[in-house]
């Protein structure tokens, strides 16, 4: 910080540092300015806007097409990845085509849409839905109390659960005996 200085005195010093005077402030009285390089204090800042960007679009939107006569597999296929993209945190677009004569079975369309909403669960909320065309489809929203819960980490046990069975195991060491506590499943419990 040099002070209120001439504006010929603050030339001279910005050319003899090899940088740039900028103005900050020019409605102030005296007009503060800045001796610095000015590229890159641009190039700082355009940085700085990059990263917000960045931070700001967290949520794709992922698409996933459909058949209205989808096999089994392929359906469950398409499942997963729409519950892989929902805890990613994405938004999922579920597409059925419907082409020429197929527009007949529309209703076993919607039926289709309705059943993959329910498959998903609570992991998703319906953003908007088109069924009037023959491209129907749901935007599904990834529901963020869930996701919430699904990454917070869970608490470490302190006591078994109830398909758990603690066992005393006395093991054998060159200091002498010791005893520690391992649990194992409970067999009969679920089988």
């Amino acid at each position: 910080m040099v002070g209120i200085v001439s504006k010929s005195l603050a030339i001279q010093m910005a050319e003899n540092a090899e940088l740039d005077l900028v103005i900050l402030s020019p409605d102030a009285d005296p007009p503060v300015v800045r001796i610095m390089d000015y590229n890159k204090y641009r190039y700082e800042q355009q940085k700085k806007k990059k990263t917000q960007q960045k931070k700001t679009t967290g949520m794709d939107l992922k698409e996933l097409k459909m058949g209205y006569n989808i096999d089994q597999h392929d359906y469950s296929v398409r499942l997963k990845a729409a519950k892989k993209f929902l805890k990613d945190g994405d938004k999922v677009k579920v597409i059925v085509n419907l082409k020429g004569r197929e527009n007949e079975f529309r209703n076993i369309a919607l039926e289709l849409i309705r059943c993959f909403q329910n498959d998903v669960g609570e992991l998703a909320t319906e953003e908007s839905k088109n069924f009037k065309d023959r491209n129907i489809f749901i935007v599904l929203v990834p529901n963020k109390a869930v996701l919430q819960k699904a990454q917070d980490p869970g608490k470490k046990k302190d006591k078994p659960t109830k398909n758990e069975v603690s066992a005393s195991v006395r093991a054998s060491n060159l200091e002498g005996p010791k005893s520690r506590s391992i649990s194992f499943p409970n067999p009969t419990v679920g089988a």
